[in-house]
């Protein structure tokens, strides 16, 4: 029961984690964007938008997260369990492409990309190492 109770604490830890990274990254791209635009962009702009955001997008954003660490951090466990030398990066990794796969994959399932700040190299980057940390939390809760 105990470890049961560990599991669930360092996944949330980890899923909380990285949607407020995810969600931060996202609205700091849109917000470069329109500042490349002319568009000023002071810093209380910057931190009221993105806690609106978080508060806005990080439920459903995290809903998705949810998905994408619960089938990649179990994956993580198994490999580590089975190729030694990969168990200290397994679940940053696992995390990262967790993140890769979701984002990939949202544009099939609704025809666009909802998360427009991750339409970049550098958004994805972002969206994918808060995966990655949101992994390395997950780790660290179970060390």
């Amino acid at each position: 029961m105990k470890r049961m109770a560990r599991v669930s604490a360092a996944f949330l830890g980890a899923l909380v984690v990285a949607t407020v990274l995810a969600v931060t990254a996202q609205t700091q791209m849109v917000l470069a964007g329109l500042q490349g635009l002319g568009a000023p962009m002071p810093l209380g702009v910057r931190l009221s938008a993105t806690l609106h955001d978080i508060a806005g997008l990080g439920p459903a954003y995290g809903a998705v997260l949810c998905v994408a660490l619960g089938l990649a951090l179990p994956v993580a466990a198994l490999g580590k369990r089975l190729l030694v030398g990969f168990a200290p990066i397994a679940y940053p990794l696992a995390g990262a492409a967790g993140v890769a796969a979701a984002l990939l994959l949202m544009p099939l399932a609704v025809g666009i990309m909802p998360i427009s700040g991750a339409n970049s190299a550098l958004g994805f980057a972002l969206q994918c190492l808060a995966g990655a940390v949101g992994g390395g939390v997950f780790g660290r809760i179970l060390s």
